[in-house]
C-alpha cells in the first residue's frame, strides 16, 4: 500500500506560460480526488507531471510505497488507434501487467486479466480487434489495461466521456469500489459535476491562478454550477469548511 502521495508546490510553463503555479495537496490511500475547473487550467498538465512525462520548473511529487516502487495506472479520455491494428482486446490488456514484456503469459497473468476483465465488462470483447471496437468499449478497455496493473494510484483523465450516462455511473462506481478495497490513491478528471460529487471523496477546483481543495459537498453543493467554470466567481461562490489557496500568495 502506498505511504505517501503529495504535490508539492509545483509550477509549470508551457511555452512561456504559466499553467500550474505553487500547487499543493496530497491524496489518501483508498481516497478518490476529483479534479474540476475550465479548460485550459493545467488538469490534464497536472496529471502528465504526476506521470513524470513533464517536468515541472519547480516542486516535487513524492510517492512512497512500503514495500515497493509504486505503479500508476493511466486511463487517457482517448487513444489514436488504428481502426487495422492486428492487436485483440485480451493482448491489449495484457500489455498493462507491470511486467517486462515477455512471449508468455502465466497462470497468475491470465487469472489477473480474466478477473480485470469481468469486473469492467470487457469479456465479451476479449477476441475482437481494439481497433473495431466503438469509442465506449475502447475506455471500458483501457481502464482495464490500467487496472490490471493492480495500480497503488490511478489517474482518469476524463475517462468516462464517451460513455452513456449508465455506463459512466457504473465504471465510476467500480472505480471507487476498487479505490476503497484496494486502497488505490484515484485521481479523475471529470466536466460531470453530478459524477464528482456522488463520488468523489474531495475535489481540487483548478483555475488560473487560484485552487481550492475540499469536500466534495463544500465545493460543489455549495456553488452554483452556472458559474463554477468562471474563475472571477469562485473566491465568492466557495466560502466555508473549503482549503482556499491563493497562488504566491
Amino acid at each position: 500500500m502506498i505511504e505517501n502521495f503529495s504535490v508539492d508546490h509545483i509550477d509549470v510553463y508551457i511555452n512561456g506560460e504559466k499553467i500550474l503555479d505553487n500547487l499543493s495537496f496530497s491524496v489518501q490511500p483508498g481516497e478518490m480526488l476529483g479534479i474540476i475547473g475550465p479548460n485550459g487550467a493545467g488538469k490534464s498538465t497536472l496529471l502528465k507531471v504526476i506521470l513524470g512525462v513533464i517536468k515541472p520548473q519547480n516542486g516535487t511529487v513524492e510517492m512512497t510505497h512500503s514495500d515497493t516502487r509504486p505503479i500508476v495506472g493511466y486511463v487517457p479520455q482517448s487513444r489514436a488507434i488504428d481502426e487495422e491494428m492486428p492487436i485483440q482486446t485480451w493482448d491489449f490488456i495484457s500489455l498493462g501487467l507491470p511486467h517486462r514484456i515477455r512471449p508468455w503469459l502465466t497462470k497468475k497473468d491470465r487469472i489477473l486479466i480474466k478477473e480485470t476483465m469481468e469486473l469492467t465488462d470487457t469479456s465479451r470483447l476479449a477476441k475482437k480487434s481494439i481497433g473495431k471496437l466503438s469509442g465506449g468499449e475502447k475506455q471500458r478497455v483501457f481502464l482495464a489495461q490500467a487496472l490490471v496493473r493492480n495500480p497503488d494510484v490511478l489517474l482518469l483523465d476524463e475517462s468516462t466521456a464517451n460513455l452513456d450516462p449508465k455506463a459512466q455511473e457504473e465504471i465510476t462506481s467500480l472505480v471507487q469500489e476498487l479505490c476503497t478495497e484496494q486502497h488505490i490513491s484515484t485521481l479523475f478528471i471529470s466536466h460531470d459535476i453530478h459524477l464528482v460529487a456522488k463520488y468523489a471523496h474531495r475535489v481540487l477546483y483548478l483555475t488560473r491562478g487560484h485552487y481550492s481543495v475540499g469536500r466534495a459537498q463544500d465545493i460543489i453543493e455549495n456553488a452554483n454550477m452556472d458559474v463554477l467554470y468562471q474563475p472571477q466567481h469562485v473566491h465568492d461562490a466557495l466560502q466555508t469548511s473549503v482549503e482556499n489557496r491563493r497562488y504566491g500568495g
